[in-house]
Protein backbone atom coordinates (compact mmCIF):
# COMPACT_ATOMS: atom_id res chain seq x y z
CA UNK A 1 0.00 0.00 0.00
CA UNK A 2 1.81 3.13 -0.93
CA UNK A 3 1.97 6.11 1.54
CA UNK A 4 -1.17 8.04 -0.01
CA UNK A 5 -3.14 5.31 0.51
CA UNK A 6 -2.55 4.93 3.98
CA UNK A 7 -2.60 8.63 4.49
CA UNK A 8 -6.37 8.23 3.16
CA UNK A 9 -7.38 5.16 5.51
CA UNK A 10 -6.00 6.43 8.51
CA UNK A 11 -8.12 9.75 7.61
CA UNK A 12 -11.05 7.55 6.95
CA UNK A 13 -10.90 5.77 10.55
CA UNK A 14 -10.44 9.23 12.19
CA UNK A 15 -14.24 9.94 10.87
CA UNK A 16 -15.31 6.73 11.63
CA UNK A 17 -14.83 7.52 15.57
CA UNK A 18 -17.22 10.53 14.58
CA UNK A 19 -21.00 10.09 15.58
CA UNK A 20 -22.09 11.39 12.60
CA UNK A 21 -19.85 9.44 10.34
CA UNK A 22 -19.37 6.39 12.17
CA UNK A 23 -22.36 4.50 10.27
CA UNK A 24 -20.75 5.38 6.78
CA UNK A 25 -18.96 2.39 4.74
CA UNK A 26 -15.27 3.36 3.82
CA UNK A 27 -16.82 4.19 -0.21
CA UNK A 28 -19.08 6.79 1.82
CA UNK A 29 -16.68 8.00 3.98
CA UNK A 30 -14.25 9.00 0.96
CA UNK A 31 -17.47 10.65 -0.55
CA UNK A 32 -17.92 12.95 2.18
CA UNK A 33 -14.28 13.69 2.92
CA UNK A 34 -13.81 14.82 -1.03
CA UNK A 35 -15.50 18.09 -0.35
CA UNK A 36 -14.12 18.54 3.27
CA UNK A 37 -11.43 21.52 4.10
CA UNK A 38 -9.06 21.27 6.75
CA UNK A 39 -8.98 24.85 8.61
CA UNK A 40 -6.54 25.69 11.21
CA UNK A 41 -7.65 28.27 13.42
CA UNK A 42 -5.28 29.97 16.05
CA UNK A 43 -6.59 30.63 19.85
CA UNK A 44 -8.92 32.80 20.14
CA UNK A 45 -9.59 32.99 16.50
CA UNK A 46 -13.54 33.63 15.05
CA UNK A 47 -14.28 30.54 12.72
CA UNK A 48 -17.56 32.18 12.63
CA UNK A 49 -20.23 35.29 14.04
CA UNK A 50 -23.76 36.37 14.30
CA UNK A 51 -25.19 37.27 10.55
CA UNK A 52 -22.28 35.44 8.44
CA UNK A 53 -23.76 33.58 5.70
CA UNK A 54 -23.67 28.93 6.77
CA UNK A 55 -21.04 28.12 4.44
CA UNK A 56 -21.39 24.58 5.30
CA UNK A 57 -20.42 22.82 9.41
CA UNK A 58 -17.48 21.32 11.00
CA UNK A 59 -15.72 19.32 13.05
CA UNK A 60 -12.81 19.74 15.28
CA UNK A 61 -9.91 17.68 14.77
CA UNK A 62 -7.63 18.81 17.60
CA UNK A 63 -8.48 21.50 19.70
CA UNK A 64 -11.47 23.58 21.56
CA UNK A 65 -14.25 25.63 20.18
CA UNK A 66 -16.12 28.09 22.66
CA UNK A 67 -20.35 28.59 21.28
CA UNK A 68 -21.23 32.28 22.54
CA UNK A 69 -25.07 33.31 21.70
CA UNK A 70 -25.52 37.06 21.34
CA UNK A 71 -25.54 38.93 23.99
CA UNK A 72 -29.31 40.54 24.58
CA UNK A 73 -27.73 44.25 25.58
CA UNK A 74 -25.79 45.98 22.93
CA UNK A 75 -21.82 45.74 23.95
CA UNK A 76 -22.08 43.15 26.72
CA UNK A 77 -20.41 39.72 26.47
CA UNK A 78 -22.18 36.69 24.66
CA UNK A 79 -23.17 33.58 26.89
CA UNK A 80 -21.12 30.65 26.38
CA UNK A 81 -23.55 28.09 25.69
CA UNK A 82 -21.22 24.99 24.63
CA UNK A 83 -17.40 24.48 24.23
CA UNK A 84 -16.29 21.53 22.27
CA UNK A 85 -13.73 19.26 21.91
CA UNK A 86 -12.55 17.12 19.78
CA UNK A 87 -14.86 15.33 17.58
CA UNK A 88 -17.39 17.70 18.13
CA UNK A 89 -19.78 18.54 15.26
CA UNK A 90 -21.09 22.32 15.49
CA UNK A 91 -22.41 24.64 12.68
CA UNK A 92 -25.10 22.04 12.11
CA UNK A 93 -28.05 24.27 12.58
CA UNK A 94 -27.39 26.67 10.35
CA UNK A 95 -27.27 24.35 7.78
CA UNK A 96 -29.90 22.57 8.21
CA UNK A 97 -32.02 25.76 8.91
CA UNK A 98 -30.65 27.23 5.78
CA UNK A 99 -30.50 30.46 7.97
CA UNK A 100 -27.05 32.91 8.38
CA UNK A 101 -25.21 31.73 11.80
CA UNK A 102 -26.72 32.75 15.25
CA UNK A 103 -23.67 32.42 17.43
CA UNK A 104 -20.11 32.78 17.62
CA UNK A 105 -17.33 29.85 17.17
CA UNK A 106 -13.98 31.12 18.87
CA UNK A 107 -11.12 28.69 18.88
CA UNK A 108 -10.00 28.60 22.46
CA UNK A 109 -7.24 26.96 21.77
CA UNK A 110 -4.89 26.05 18.68
CA UNK A 111 -7.41 24.45 16.76
CA UNK A 112 -7.40 22.12 13.27
CA UNK A 113 -11.26 21.44 11.67
CA UNK A 114 -12.28 19.77 8.99
CA UNK A 115 -15.21 22.25 6.94
CA UNK A 116 -17.88 20.12 5.27
CA UNK A 117 -18.66 22.43 2.70
CA UNK A 118 -22.13 23.12 2.19
CA UNK A 119 -22.86 23.69 -1.29
CA UNK A 120 -21.24 20.47 -2.19
CA UNK A 121 -23.02 18.63 0.95
CA UNK A 122 -26.70 19.87 -0.16
CA UNK A 123 -25.20 18.92 -3.78
CA UNK A 124 -24.96 14.93 -2.69
CA UNK A 125 -28.13 15.50 -0.71
CA UNK A 126 -29.83 16.41 -4.33
CA UNK A 127 -28.24 13.80 -6.29
CA UNK A 128 -29.83 11.50 -3.83
CA UNK A 129 -26.20 10.27 -2.09
CA UNK A 130 -26.65 7.81 0.35
CA UNK A 131 -24.02 8.83 2.80
CA UNK A 132 -25.09 12.23 2.26
CA UNK A 133 -28.45 10.97 4.00
CA UNK A 134 -26.79 8.88 6.64
CA UNK A 135 -25.24 11.89 8.28
CA UNK A 136 -28.74 13.78 7.43
CA UNK A 137 -30.41 10.72 9.89
CA UNK A 138 -27.60 11.27 12.24
CA UNK A 139 -27.78 14.88 12.58
CA UNK A 140 -31.92 14.17 13.75
CA UNK A 141 -30.26 11.91 16.58
CA UNK A 142 -27.52 14.52 17.53
CA UNK A 143 -30.30 16.92 17.53
CA UNK A 144 -32.84 14.64 19.36
CA UNK A 145 -30.59 13.95 21.99
CA UNK A 146 -29.40 17.77 22.50
CA UNK A 147 -33.14 19.08 22.81
CA UNK A 148 -33.86 15.95 25.61
CA UNK A 149 -31.06 17.20 27.31
CA UNK A 150 -32.21 20.89 27.05
CA UNK A 151 -35.50 19.71 28.33
CA UNK A 152 -34.00 17.69 31.09
CA UNK A 153 -31.98 20.99 32.28
CA UNK A 154 -35.14 23.16 31.89
CA UNK A 155 -37.24 20.70 34.51
CA UNK A 156 -33.96 20.59 36.48
CA UNK A 157 -33.96 24.57 36.87
CA UNK A 158 -37.44 25.17 37.51
CA UNK A 159 -37.23 22.48 40.44
CA UNK A 160 -35.03 25.84 42.18
CA UNK A 161 -37.75 28.45 41.12
CA UNK A 162 -39.53 29.43 44.43
CA UNK A 163 -42.90 27.68 44.44
CA UNK A 164 -45.46 30.53 44.10
CA UNK A 165 -43.73 30.99 40.42
CA UNK A 166 -43.15 27.34 39.34
CA UNK A 167 -46.81 26.80 37.86
CA UNK A 168 -46.47 29.82 35.96
CA UNK A 169 -42.96 28.64 34.55
CA UNK A 170 -44.26 25.17 33.89
CA UNK A 171 -47.42 26.71 32.27
CA UNK A 172 -44.88 29.18 30.08
CA UNK A 173 -43.01 25.56 29.18
CA UNK A 174 -45.71 24.19 28.02
CA UNK A 175 -46.95 27.11 25.65
CA UNK A 176 -43.31 26.85 24.67
CA UNK A 177 -43.90 23.06 23.87
CA UNK A 178 -46.96 23.19 21.99
CA UNK A 179 -45.96 26.13 20.03
CA UNK A 180 -42.61 24.14 19.27
CA UNK A 181 -44.22 20.58 17.90
CA UNK A 182 -47.29 22.67 16.46
CA UNK A 183 -45.98 25.51 14.70
CA UNK A 184 -42.84 24.25 12.80
CA UNK A 185 -42.72 27.75 10.33
CA UNK A 186 -40.56 29.31 13.05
Amino acid sequence: MDEPSRKEQRKTERFHQIPIFSSLSGQETGRILRITQEVAVPRDGTIFKPGDPCDGFYIILDGRVEIRIAPGTPGAEGTTIATLATRSVFGEMSFLGKRNRSAWAIAREETRLNRIDGAAFQDLLDKGDIAAYKVIHNFAKLIATRLRKLEDELMRVLEAVAPERRSAKLAELQEFRQTLFRDWSF
